[in-house]
């Protein structure tokens, strides 16, 4: 099981041209299980993907001992015979999860590589996937995590968890555990630690289910990105036809406002929506983006 593990990753990363032969591929590691067996699976299958690999940690400075995990990612690095990168932040114990995630993206960001590896496997995909459903989101948001987003990759996407743990095992591998993941107050950690273990306790392979949900989804939403490429009325990248917002296909008009719009909320969507079907409105996005629809066109005005 072990061995076929490995070629299955390092084929994943050829057929899904998730890096070239030769491209600097720097693996995201905090020292968990996860990413630790991503660090080992990536290095042993090296021949077979090709990648320039080094590591990269961050340290966001929200646990006393948080420093300790660098340290252990750094000497586990050393031992590999890859470079290390530690980034340091210093986010404090309230930061929140998206404080954390923001940072640590625009901290790997600066980064001069060419991908980035990160250790999300398909059970991550389901918790993304159901918190998606509990927002209210369509799918475009239940599509979860993508297999590649700009340089970022993910070779395990469709690995569960239970995988990695058998490879880790296997292999005697150490980690460490980050206590902040059984935190309450984080609504993912409840998510995996309540949630989505009651639903498997109502159906047996919830969370497999809740995978492939995601994965149909992402297939839906690439459909109808398409779609709605050949069908809106394109004026400007700031501006489109209000007629087509309020009569056209509603899954078309939502990712052609997306794609103007990628941080808007549902709610925001359907209030520009309900306001080309009255004519006029202004829908205030955030402090510094708005929509106005007035004379027949909907205009984004940014300050």
């Amino acid at each position: 099981m072990s061995s076929r593990l490995r070629l299955e990753i390092a084929e994943a990363v050829v057929a899904r041209g998730l890096w070239g032969r030769g491209d600097r591929v720097a693996i995201a590691v905090s020292g968990g299980l996860d990413s630790v067996a991503l660090l080992d699976l990536l290095v042993a299958s090296a021949g077979v993907h090709g990648g320039r690999l080094s590591v990269v940690t961050v340290d966001h400075g929200t646990r006393p001992d948080s420093a300790e995990d660098a340290r252990f990612v750094h000497g586990m690095a050393e031992g590999l015979g890859l470079s290390c990168v530690i980034v340091t932040l210093a986010l404090g114990p309230s930061a929140s999860e998206n404080t954390c995630r923001q940072a640590r993206y625009g901290a790997l960001d600066a980064l001069d590589l060419e991908r980035v590896a990160l250790a999300h496997h398909a059970d991550d995909q389901a918790e993304t996937a159901l918190l998606a459903l509990l927002r209210g989101g369509g799918t475009r948001a239940v599509a979860g995590m993508a297999w590649r987003r700009g340089r970022y990759v993910r070779p395990l996407l469709d690995r569960p968890k239970a995988a990695l743990a058998a490879w880790a095992e296997s292999r005697g591998l150490s980690w460490r555990e980050d206590p902040t993941n059984a935190e309450p107050r984080f609504l993912r950690n409840r998510v995996r630690h309540e949630l989505i273990p009651a639903l498997d306790a109502l159906r047996g392979g919830a969370r497999e289910a809740l995978a492939r949900a995601a994965t149909h989804a992402a297939e839906d939403d690439d459909w109808i990105q398409d779609a709605s490429r050949a069908a809106e009325v394109l004026g400007t990248s700031e501006k489109l036809d209000m007629a087509w917002v309020a009569t056209g296909p509603a899954p078309l008009v939502r990712r052609a406002l997306l794609r103007r719009l990628p941080d808007a909320t549902s709610g925001q969507l359907d209030a520009v929506i309900r306001a080309c079907r009255a004519g006029r409105g202004k829908v205030a996005l955030s402090e510094v983006v708005a929509v106005l629809v007035e004379d027949g066109v909907v205009s984004i005005l940014r300050a």
